[in-house]
């Protein structure tokens, strides 16, 4: 009978002990595990060492990750470690991952974060572990971090979520309901008339349109991109909180980083979600500006391609300051991931609610994007 295969993730001269009885443990149970410390270990020909752990990878059906005080060795083919690799690897073929920290590691991260340059030499050998630790829990999926003092800690963990994994896979195996399942809510489509846009006049009006009608198509191509639903929840999380709490320019609105951290979340995974948002028009950096003197870092929102007849920062912005004002921030978030936009469409229209009341900044010369 074909056995679930386990690979062991972690630097080996330190866990050694670990490993060797976390795989005692793990055959036991009637698993295969993938230890590169193990006799039964393949290694593929005329491969390095390193090459031949991330080829057997692709045999694997789990993976777990354990990462204490050691960084262990850099890989051969970049500047990583080796065991930041098999991560990287086990990522890109979708294995789930179990993934493992030491708790005295843990409870240096926020003193890292804060004090860099300080002294970690009693509890980790290289400070690009904590880095390592944040990339792993940054991830769109898999980046719960399980803490532990000693191997049973491990065990009893992973004893449980194999346990857990057996429940889900025994309900898929239950009849489905005969009611029709409910389809997840498709996005709206562009109103055909907006009527109720804000302006003064029908020139404001009509840059408030066209702005828009750009917001609405960045988003739609963020939407139907070829990327896991959760990346693309993050990112459009991410454009909600800097448009609900930022300030608007022609084609950027700018929030503080710490305002944004407390919404979303901090600099390492905002920067990983920013480098996605590739191909909707749509680009998140982080910068800097002055108060008084005092430099303090921001979070932007740009708009690439701005046309000098629209204004979508402006748009944008209102658009989700309208949401929040009329249905509250969770249903306005809701409409929002639905593009709805049909807030701004001529009262009698039955299928859209009452015409906002929003003011935008008076129609201007075409300025050059930020």
């Amino acid at each position: 009978m074909a056995k679930p295969r386990i690979f062991l993730s972690s630097t080996c001269y330190d866990l050694t002990d670990a490993r060797a009885a976390l795989t005692k443990f793990l055959e036991e149970w009637g698993f295969e595990v993938l230890n590169s410390q193990n006799k039964k270990f393949g290694v593929k020909p005329k491969a390095h060492s390193h090459d031949a752990c991330l080829a057997m990878m692709q045999n694997a059906d789990y993976v777990v990750l354990i990462i204490g005080g050691r960084r262990g060795g850099t890989y051969v083919g970049s500047e990583k470690s080796i065991t930041n690799e098999e991560i990287r690897a086990a990522q890109k073929l979708e294995r789930p991952i179990f993934a493992f920290l030491d708790k005295q590691v843990h409870a240096l991260r926020q003193t890292y974060r804060k004090n860099p340059k300080a002294n970690f030499e009693s509890a980790v050998d290289d400070v690009r572990i904590f880095d390592f630790i944040d990339y792993v829990a940054s991830g769109h999926d898999d980046n719960w971090l399980h803490l532990f003092d000693d191997v049973t800690d491990i065990k009893d963990i992973l004893r449980t979520q194999f346990a857990y994994i057996l429940l889900l896979y025994s309900q898929s195996l239950r009849k489905k309901d005969a009611r029709p399942s409910q389809q997840r809510e498709q996005t709206v489509g562009f109103p055909s008339a907006l009527d109720g846009a804000p302006g003064d006049d029908e020139a404001e009006q009509t840059l408030f349109r066209a702005g828009l009608r750009q917001v609405y198509n960045s988003l739609k191509a963020l939407l139907d991109a070829d990327v896991k639903d959760s990346a693309k929840q993050e990112q459009l999380k991410s454009i909600w909180v800097i448009a609900r709490h930022g300030r608007a320019d022609d084609s950027c609105i700018t929030l503080r980083e710490d305002r944004f951290k407390a919404s979303a979340w901090g600099k390492h995974k905002g920067e990983r979600v920013f480098a996605q948002l590739t191909g909707c028009g749509i680009a998140g950096r982080y910068d800097f500006e002055e108060d008084e003197g005092r430099p303090y870092q921001t979070v932007e929102l740009v708009f690439q391609d701005r046309r000098d007849t629209s204004y979508p920062a402006e748009a944008l912005h209102t658009w989700v300051r309208t949401l929040v004002e009329r249905y509250g921030d969770d249903e306005g978030l809701e409409m929002f991931k639905r593009l709805d936009m049909r807030i701004f469409s001529d009262a009698k229209d039955s299928s859209a609610k009452p015409r906002a009341k929003v003011k935008v900044a008076s129609a201007r010369a075409p300025t050059e994007s930020k």
